[in-house]
C-alpha cells in the first residue's frame, strides 16, 4: 500500500462515518417536517374547497338578497300579480342564475308560487314535498331575528344536496314590515360539482349522508369526524391511501348546522415524493462531498509538480466552457508558464474587443428585423435564411381606417397630416405590442393587425376585441385634442388565414385568404365609429360582449352576410336591467 492509499484511506473512512451520522439525522428531521407540510397542505386543500363552496352560496345569497329587497317581490305577495311571475321567472331567469328551486311564501306560511327546474332538460318541476314541509310559519326557515337576518347552507331537497338560501321579503330600501320569505336553492348536480372540481384542480366527491349508507370503506371515516367534530372549527381527516395518493375528508353541515355531506378529496403526496428525493439528494451531496474532501487532499499531494499547469488547463477550460472572455487566467512564478498565461490574456483581450464588436453589430441587424417582422418569423429567417408560409385555422382579423382623413389633407400641410397619422398609429401600435397582437401593416390611413398567430392562443376573438375598442378611445382623445373631425371605422372577421413571408427582399410578413378579405368588407361597409363584426367572431364574443344586431348586409364577393355591432363589454347589471323592464332586449 502507498502512501497515496494510505492517505486515501485514513481520509475517506472518518468522512464516511460522519456522512453516515449527519444523513440518518437529517433525514428524520426532514421526514417529520414533510410530513407536516404534507398535513397543512392537505388541510388548505380541503378548506379551498369549503371556501369555493361558501363562494356559491354567497352568490345566491347575493342575488336572493337582491329579489327579496325588491318593492316588485314585496307588492307580489301582497296582490299576487301573474305579470311578475311571467317577467322574472322564466326559463331563461332560472338557466342565467343557474337555480333549481325558487320559492315565494307569505307570512302565513302559503307558498303563492312555488317551483323546481331541471336544467338539463330544461323542464319544470313541481316543488319538492320535502321542501313544502319546511315552509311552513313555525318552521325555523320561516323565523328571521331581524330584518337583516336570513339562513343558508345545504339542503336535501328530492333527493339531491341543494345550496339553499332563505331571505324575508322586504321593500326596496330594506324596511318592513317582511311579507314573508323567498328561498332560491342550486342543486348539487354532477355538472356543478365537476365545476367545482375543475376551479380548485382537485379530485372529489360529495356523499350525501342522508340517503342510502355509505361504503363501509367511509364508515370509520364519519365516525372519526362525528366523534371529534368541533362545531366552531372545520373537522378534517387527513390519511394516506399509497406512495402516491393521500385522502382528505372532512363534513358540510345543513342549515340547522347537522352534518349533512362527507366530502372527500383525493391528493397526490407530492410533499411526500419531494422528500424522499430531499432524502436521496441529501445522501448524494454528503457522498459526493466525501469524495471532494478526499482528492483535495489527494490534490496536495502532487501541488509541486502538477498544481500550476492543471490549475492552467482548469482555468483556459472554464473560460471556453462559460465563453466569458472577460475573464483573465492567473499563474504564479516567473518562468515559461508565466510567460504562456501573459500571451493566453493577451490573446483573450483580442478576442473579447472582437466579439464585443460582432455582438453589437449582430444586435442592430436583429433588431431591425424583429422591428419588421414577428419574433418567431425573425428567428426563423435567422436560422434557416427562409421562412415556409403557415396555415393558421383560428385567426381574427382588424382592418381600421380614418374617416375623413382625405378631407383634412385639404386644411393641413403634408407634414403635419402625416405627424397626426404617425401619432395615431403609434397609440395603436402601443396598445397591439401591450395585448400581444401582431400589427400586419398600414395602407395610408388604414391600420391592419390580428390575433393568433404566428403563435396560436385561445383568446385572439377576445383581444382583437379589446384593441378596437381601445382604438375607438384613442381616436376620440386625438379628435379632442387636435380638434379635427377625427372618426375611425373598424371591421373585425375571425377565420382561416395563411400567413408568411414571400420574396427575399425587403421583407414583409403578410396574411392571405377569405377571411383577410371578408375583415376588410367588414371595415368598408362598417360606419364611422362603429366596430362591424362577422358572425363567426359574434359567435367567439357573444358571453362577454355587448353586441346590436345590424342584419344581413350585402358583401362584395359575398353576397348576403349576417352582421353585428360591438358595443362594448356585457355590463353585469344588463341582466338585472332586463328583468326590471328598464330595458328592452335588442341585444343579440
Amino acid at each position: 500500500m502507498n502512501l497515496r492509499q494510505k492517505t486515501l484511506l485514513l481520509t475517506t473512512l472518518p468522512l464516511l462515518g460522519l456522512m453516515m451520522l449527519l444523513y440518518g439525522s437529517f433525514s428524520l428531521i426532514l421526514q417529520r417536517s414533510y410530513g407536516r407540510l404534507e398535513q397543512q397542505d392537505a388541510q388548505r386543500n380541503l378548506q379551498r374547497v369549503d371556501e369555493v363552496l361558501a363562494g356559491d352560496l354567497a352568490q345566491i345569497q347575493s342575488l336572493t338578497e337582491d329579489w327579496a329587497a325588491w318593492n316588485d317581490t314585496y307588492a307580489f305577495i301582497q296582490d299576487g300579480n301573474a305579470d311578475y311571475i311571467e317577467s322574472n321567472l322564466s326559463k331563461y331567469a332560472f338557466e342565467s342564475l343557474q337555480l333549481n328551486v325558487v320559492a315565494l311564501v307569505n307570512s302565513d306560511g302559503e307558498i303563492l308560487y312555488g317551483t323546481g327546474y331541471d336544467l338539463e332538460n330544461r323542464t319544470f318541476a313541481p316543488l319538492p314535498a320535502s321542501l313544502v314541509q319546511q315552509l311552513t310559519p313555525a318552521s325555523p326557515l320561516m323565523q328571521f331575528e331581524h330584518l337583516a337576518a336570513h339562513h343558508q347552507g345545504l339542503m336535501m331537497v328530492n333527493g339531491h344536496l341543494t345550496l339553499v338560501v332563505v331571505e324575508p321579503i322586504l321593500r326596496s330600501d330594506a324596511t318592513g314590515p317582511s311579507r314573508g320569505a323567498l328561498l332560491m336553492g342550486r342543486t348539487l348536480s354532477p355538472s356543478i360539482v365537476e365545476s367545482l372540481a375543475e376551479r380548485t384542480r382537485l379530485t372529489l366527491q360529495i356523499h350525501p349522508l342522508s340517503q342510502t349508507a355509505l361504503p363501509e370503506m367511509l364508515q370509520p371515516i364519519l365516525t372519526a369526524l362525528e366523534t371529534g367534530a368541533d362545531p366552531t372549527t372545520m373537522s378534517t381527516l387527513i390519511r394516506p391511501q399509497d406512495a402516491n395518493t393521500l385522502m382528505g375528508y372532512t363534513l358540510w353541515p345543513d342549515l340547522y348546522g347537522n352534518p349533512q355531506a362527507l366530502l372527500e378529496v383525493k391528493l397526490p403526496r407530492d410533499i411526500y415524493r419531494q422528500g424522499q428525493i430531499s432524502r436521496h439528494y441529501l445522501g448524494w451531496s454528503l457522498l459526493g462531498s466525501c469524495l471532494a474532501f478526499t482528492g483535495g487532499m489527494l490534490l496536495l499531494l502532487d501541488r509541486a509538480i502538477l498544481q500550476r499547469l492543471l490549475g492552467l488547463s482548469q482555468q483556459v477550460q472554464h473560460i471556453g466552457r462559460s465563453n466569458d472572455l472577460t475573464q483573465r487566467v492567473s499563474v504564479q512564478g516567473n518562468d515559461e508558464l508565466n510567460h504562456l498565461g501573459n500571451q493566453i490574456n493577451d490573446m483573450l483581450g483580442e478576442l473579447q474587443i472582437s466579439n464585443q464588436k460582432l455582438a453589437q453589430e449582430q444586435q442592430k441587424a436583429e433588431q431591425l428585423l424583429l422591428n419588421i417582422l414577428p419574433a418567431a418569423i425573425a428567428g426563423e429567417l435567422m436560422q434557416t435564411k427562409a421562412s415556409v408560409p403557415q396555415h393558421f385555422d383560428e385567426v381574427t382579423i382588424l382592418f381600421a381606417d380614418i374617416v375623413g382623413f382625405t378631407s383634412l389633407s385639404h386644411h393641413l400641410s403634408p407634414i403635419k397630416l402625416v405627424d397626426l397619422l404617425n401619432q395615431i398609429f403609434s397609440a395603436f401600435d402601443s396598445l397591439a405590442e401591450q395585448l400581444d397582437l401582431e400589427k400586419i401593416k398600414t395602407i395610408g390611413d388604414a391600420y391592419m393587425v390580428a390575433a393568433g398567430l404566428p403563435t396560436p392562443r385561445r383568446d385572439h376573438a377576445e383581444a382583437i376585441a379589446e384593441m378596437a375598442l381601445a382604438m375607438q378611445q384613442v381616436t376620440a382623445s386625438f379628435q379632442a385634442e387636435s380638434g379635427e373631425p377625427l372618426e375611425i371605422r373598424i371591421g373585425i372577421n375571425t377565420g382561416v388565414v395563411v400567413a408568411g413571408v414571400i420574396g427575399t427582399k425587403k421583407f414583409i410578413y403578410d396574411l392571405w385568404g377569405d377571411a383577410v378579405n371578408v375583415a376588410s368588407r367588414m371595415e368598408a361597409s362598417s360606419e364611422p365609429g362603429q366596430i362591424q363584426v362577422t358572425a363567426a367572431t359574434y359567435e367567439r364574443l357573444k358571453d362577454s360582449y355587448w353586441f346590436e344586431w345590424r342584419g344581413s348586409i350585402a358583401i362584395k364577393g359575398r353576397g348576403e352576410m349576417e352582421t353585428y355591432w360591438l358595443r362594448g363589454h356585457r355590463p353585469e347589471a344588463l341582466f338585472c336591467a332586463l328583468r326590471r323592464g328598464d330595458i328592452q332586449p335588442t341585444v343579440r
